[in-house]
């Protein structure tokens, strides 16, 4: 199947274009990406990874759509942070 682009579309949704994550050692991450500790994972059960700061902090000018289900963040006791300061 070959997929074509028009160059004036907007690019895929990053959340529709992300895949599963089975295993954390079989991602390949750019030159300039830093891997998630693997210390973190060392127990991962189900694909329940958990991601240090610093690694989820290099995708914030990327993933700025939050996932369907995610609750608002007062809901879960979080203040937003005001991304434009």
């Amino acid at each position: 199947m070959e997929v074509t682009l028009d160059a004036l579309a907007p690019p895929p949704s990053t959340l529709l274009t992300a895949r599963v994550i089975e295993n954390l050692n079989e991602v390949e991450y750019p030159k300039d990406i830093k891997s998630p500790k693997v210390e973190l994972d060392a127990n991962v059960r189900d694909g329940r990874f958990r991601y240090d700061r610093d690694f989820l902090m290099q995708f914030m000018h990327i993933c700025k759509e939050k996932p369907p289900t995610r609750p608002a963040l007062d809901v879960l006791g979080i203040e937003p942070v005001d991304q434009a300061s």
